[in-house]
């Protein structure tokens, strides 16, 4: 392994490949040295942005020594990095050891480095493609019956209008970087909502004529977030007081929430109820034309 008081040149390159090969063979005894090069650049980025900052010399400045000054800047960095440091590269040795095993002679690739556990809605991160509206269903019952429970509804009546939504999942909306939003409900981000957001194009009704608009959207870290704020939201929203009065009856709920402005659709309520029929009815054999 790399001694982190051997004198290097920021120009020598050998180092990175000792760097890979110790990574292979003890990822844990290589944190000191990634995180040590990682202090290194950050050092170097401030030495950078304080020149930058400067007027420096107009009588002796010159592309020339410009140059000069950048490799000795990157040659500081490099040296201030070396025993203590500035205390950066010992807190990241403390973070990222969580990534990697605790037995410091294994051996193996450095994809073998494990992750920390994850909390169990977490891991739905991983499972947000849908082969068939089965796969859905399946997927957010359990959350949907909590939630059911607390606005005292038909559990269906729940999947039915997250099915409607998203395309039986299908069709969640997602975010820049692609990832999912696990927004099941549609619900957008009002003014005044400070949580997570994403933005994406709409079809909205307006006097029966359909327009597209851009508008913004709740987005949450799971499928338990999305159901809790489905029932925060028609709980602490006073139009929707009736459908929770009517709540037991499961197409009163459906009126009474389109009624009170759930969506711009005029047959929004209509469609949920034709969703919900076809997969509670009991003669429907093939689950695949759920659409």
């Amino acid at each position: 392994m790399l001694d982190a008081a051997t004198n290097r040149a920021y120009t020598d390159f050998s180092q990175f490949a000792e760097m890979r090969l110790g990574a292979k063979q003890d990822p844990n005894a290589s944190l000191k040295e990634v995180a040590r090069q990682f202090e290194s650049i950050f050092i170097n980025m401030v030495m950078k942005s304080m020149r930058d900052a400067s007027f420096g010399d107009p009588l002796f400045d010159s592309n020339q020594s410009e140059m000069y000054q950048e490799m000795f800047d990157k040659q500081i960095a490099l040296d201030m990095s070396k025993g203590k440091g500035l205390g950066l590269a010992d807190a990241l040795v403390m973070q990222m050891k969580q990534y990697v095993p605790e037995n410091k002679n294994s051996v193996g690739s450095v994809t073998s480095i494990q992750q920390p556990l994850k909390d169990p809605f977490i891991l739905q991160r991983e499972n947000t493609t849908f082969s068939s509206p089965e796969q859905f269903v399946n997927t957010i019952q359990p959350y949907a019956e909590v939630a059911a429970e607390e606005l005292g509804v038909d559990v269906n009546v729940l999947i039915a209008q997250a099915a409607l939504e998203t395309g039986w999942g299908k069709a969640i909306g997602k975010l820049p970087d692609g990832s999912s939003s696990y927004n099941l409900f549609n619900i957008k981000a009002q003014r005044g909502y400070d949580g997570d957001k994403y933005v994406k194009q709409t079809i909205e009704i307006d006097n029966g004529v359909a327009k597209t608009e851009i508008a913004a959207f709740r987005s949450y870290n799971n499928y338990q977030e999305s159901f809790d704020d489905y029932v925060s939201f028609i709980k602490n929203n006073p139009r929707y007081a009736e459908a929770l009065n009517v709540s037991e009856d499961s197409f009163k709920y459906i009126d009474s929430i389109q009624r009170a402005g759930y969506a711009t659709d005029p047959h929004y309520a209509e469609k949920i109820k034709n969703v919900m029929k076809s997969f509670t009815s009991e003669n429907e054999a093939n689950t695949e034309d759920w659409v």
